[in-house]
């Protein structure tokens, strides 16, 4: 089996979008989450920051969801919260690459999703975006959806291998993507050499090997590896 290293392929949809951007994504998430712990949120627009008591971070600002009748609202299309255009970069890149790309995700201003979709679109968003974490902030009413960069919070530390053993379980049973698609895309992200055949991934860094299995429809069966 050769191995090879890979780049992300194009995308054209929305789960493409989500496949490729999921697994690191929620990775930071976690990580981000042991820095704040359960402190309070605070948000502060005209400085466009976001604080957990003593920690403060930069922010954009992706989006909205109500709770009242779970739609998603982009920042770009919320004119009346008075949202600084600076803190809206992000949202509106979204929103031109699904122009580019006729996404109807990206581009509609307000629509009703299902359960989970402001995940995705922080994890979309955080993974495009290259931001250190996403944070879905809820505000009793809905929740507002940032990215966040700052030197305080850590890179990911691409050479742990085992962290794709304990993790990506956790990426499939928390959200749902195309396991094979989004685990390839993960590899690529942790900076693997890839060997790909139809029911079987294999990966390789540092004298460290992963064997994933899936079945036909790219669902995981078993996941293994030696770690060094």
């Amino acid at each position: 089996m050769s191995f090879q290293n890979k780049t992300k392929s194009d995308f054209n949809t929305f789960l493409e979008l989500l496949d490729q951007n999921a697994a690191l994504s929620l990775e930071k998430q976690f990580l981000f989450g042991d820095i704040i712990e359960s402190k309070p949120w605070q948000l502060d627009m005209s400085l466009g920051t976001i604080s957990f008591e003593e920690l403060t971070f930069p922010i954009q600002i992706i989006g909205s969801l109500s709770f009242n009748n779970n739609s998603w609202m982009w920042g770009w299309a919320n004119t009346q919260s008075g949202i600084p255009e600076n803190l809206l970069i992000q949202s509106n890149q979204l929103k031109n690459i699904g122009t580019d790309k006729n996404i109807v995700e990206l581009t509609d201003a307000h629509f009703q999703v299902a359960e989970g979709f402001e995940h995705k679109i922080g994890m979309i968003a955080c993974g495009l975006f290259n931001s250190k974490s996403y944070y879905c902030a809820n505000y009793g009413q809905g929740t507002l959806v940032v990215t966040i960069d700052s030197d305080l919070i850590p890179e990911i530390d691409t050479n742990k291998a085992e962290k794709i053993l304990t993790h990506f379980p956790q990426v499939i049973s928390s959200i749902d993507v195309n396991h094979k698609d989004a685990f390839i895309n993960y590899l690529i992200d942790k900076e693997f050499q890839i060997a790909i055949t139809p029911n079987t991934v294999q990966a390789m860094k540092n004298e460290s090997t992963i064997t994933a299995d899936f079945d036909a429809l790219g669902r995981l069966t078993s996941l293994n590896g030696t770690i060094k």
